[in-house]
């Protein structure tokens, strides 16, 4: 038998082959070369820092860092981007040169995650480059610009790039007075556009309606430039939130200027980490890719962490990712042609494919064969340019997140599960349940404090967020495919994560619900791409079918 650890690479590392990688220097090179043409200089930061300078920089990717020691026990980190070691050495190594600097890079960056993927590995490769000294739309606007010719260049044809304004969020959230903590949790609930979530954050919050409807209207307020001209006629805002909307104006016209008004659109509720963006962002998208293949904005404090204050904005391009995008162009065609011509909807079987497919005929779908007893699997309405697939619950989110369903629904227990990057735009009203902690009766008021203690659950994720993340509980889970009641009964396991309905499985096996999770019921998700490039479409089906809710 073959050793593993000898002839595979590990998990979320994969090896380019020679065709793959004639097109990764292609890409590379012709990005090389579009920077070098608007005056960037390539720099070459180290591949591993001190980990604090990453730590300082982006505090939220800790956890997600390949750490180690060296020599002398001093922990350091793999970089996880660019833009914080070239921030280091542009505050370090550049005094006395003329700004504003351009720099450019091309290399691999590092990220410890379990999500991997072909487009999202452990080691990724960017290229980039980051205008440095300089505070204006036009820097801004540069940097974009310089993205979309990137693009272009490599031979990307069909793409859209989503420009946003953090700083029109943090007025807000001033305007508001939001601690650190409900801003946070409320940027990454509009950032998700989880409308449900947002509604639900709001309503314990005291702030006036205006600044509530503000909140509330951010998640849909993307498409054209029309969105920040509506922001802007709400009359309380206070000068940050002003400010930030007429910088975004006047970065789209500059743009709009140099023809590429056909490449941008305007999403004022992206609202990522904001670990160091102070001001314009900006994400790229493309068919048949379900994460952004581009990215970047503006990070006017983050020099300063380093010694130097100095404003700065940048760009970044996902090489694997404009790999996967470009490898097999004729599939790209086609699957282009395809997204043009239908919005294809992944129902999770059972009930909920039942329920579901009930909602789409009341708004006139034409539902009549998913309704007859068949095999098939895919189903289309020709009037309406819909596709409807079946497929397995679990699998649902995995369809829309990669793009093969723009739409989707499925429980909230699976989304919990599965950790999917999605928009979970309704809570659909039916499903109802709850995902709990059950067990014997004398476990109740025992399960504070311990940490030995063994949890059988057919959902992981759920549990180790819960008891680990929630309850600050290091338990032992043991994942099972079924019947997970018999844990506690055999010995399996002290208590279980489930989901209950009625509990009546539970009384018969002599267990109870001892702590509630979160409720659960069925959701609409969106693909975050195609959210962006079928925005009309997607957004007046989210109306209808909220208001055949009501």
């Amino acid at each position: 038998m073959r050793n593993e650890k000898v002839t595979h690479t590990p998990k979320g590392l994969t090896d380019i082959l020679w065709e793959e990688c004639e097109l990764k220097y292609q890409i590379e090179s012709a990005a090389r070369g579009v920077f070098a043409a608007h005056g960037y200089k390539m720099v070459q930061p180290p591949t591993f820092e001190y980990y604090d300078v990453y730590h300082a920089a982006t505090p939220n990717k800790a956890e997600s860092m390949f750490k180690f020691f060296d020599v002398d026990g001093r922990m350091l980190a793999l970089r996880p981007d660019f833009t914080t070691s070239i921030a280091r050495l542009a505050a370090t190594k550049s005094v006395g040169q003329q700004l504003p600097l351009r720099l450019c890079y091309a290399g691999s960056a590092f990220q410890n995650d379990e999500a991997f993927s072909q487009a999202r590995q452990r080691e990724f490769s960017q290229v980039g480059i980051e205008l440095i000294g300089e505070n204006s739309a036009e820097a801004d606007a540069e940097v974009i610009g310089i993205a979309i010719e990137t693009l272009q260049k490599v031979g990307m044809r069909r793409f859209q790039i989503d420009i946003g304004q953090v700083a029109y969020f943090m007025g807000l959230a001033e305007q508001a007075a939001l601690s650190p903590e409900q801003t946070d949790c409320l940027r990454e609930r509009i950032n998700d556009k989880d409308f449900v979530a947002i509604e639900q954050l709001l309503d314990t919050l005291d702030m006036p309606n205006t600044l509530r409807q503000a909140f509330l209207k951010m998640p849909t307020r993307f498409g054209s430039l029309s969105v920040a001209d509506e922001a802007l006629a709400q009359e309380s805002l206070n000068e940050k939130s002003k400010l930030a909307l007429e910088n975004l104006k006047q970065i789209y016209h500059i743009l709009q200027g140099r023809g590429l008004e056909e490449y941008i659109s305007v999403d004022l509720g992206m609202v990522p980490h904001l670990d160091y963006y102070t001001g314009m962002i900006f994400k790229g998208f493309t068919y048949g890719i379900g994460f952004p293949i581009c990215s970047g904005g503006r990070y006017d404090t983050l020099m300063g962490k380093f010694g130097r204050n100095l404003p700065a904005t940048g760009a970044a391009l996902g090489v694997e990712r404009l790999m996967a995008a470009l490898h097999d162009d004729k599939a790209a065609e086609t699957a282009e042609k395809a997204s043009d011509e239908y919005i294809t909807v992944a129902l999770a079987k059972g009930r909920l494919a039942e329920l579901s497919i009930e909602i789409f005929e009341r708004l006139g779908f034409d539902v009549a064969e998913m309704k007859t007893k068949t095999r098939k699997l895919i189903f289309t309405d020709e009037k309406r340019k819909f596709k409807f697939i079946l497929v397995k619950a679990s699998d649902v989110p995995t369809y829309v997140e990669y793009g093969a369903a723009d739409i989707g629904v499925v429980g909230k227990d699976t989304l919990l599960e599965s950790g999917k990057d999605l928009y979970e735009v309704l809570d659909l009203g039916f499903g109802f349940c709850k995902m709990a902690v059950a067990g014997p009766a004398q476990m109740r008021g025992r399960l504070e404090g311990r940490n030995i203690m063994r949890v059988a659950s057919k959902y992981p994720r759920i549990a180790r967020d819960y008891f680990h993340g929630i309850k600050g509980q290091t338990v032992d889970i043991i994942k099972l495919n079924g019947s997970v009641e018999l844990g506690p009964l055999v010995g399996l396991s002290e208590v279980i994560v489930d989901i209950v309905e009625s509990g009546k499985t539970l009384k018969e096996n002599g267990l109870e619900v001892l702590e509630e999770i979160c409720p659960l019921s069925a959701r609409l998700v969106v693909n975050r791409v195609s959210m962006k490039l079928h925005r009309e479409t997607v957004v007046d089906l989210i109306g209808k079918i909220k208001g055949e809710l009501k």
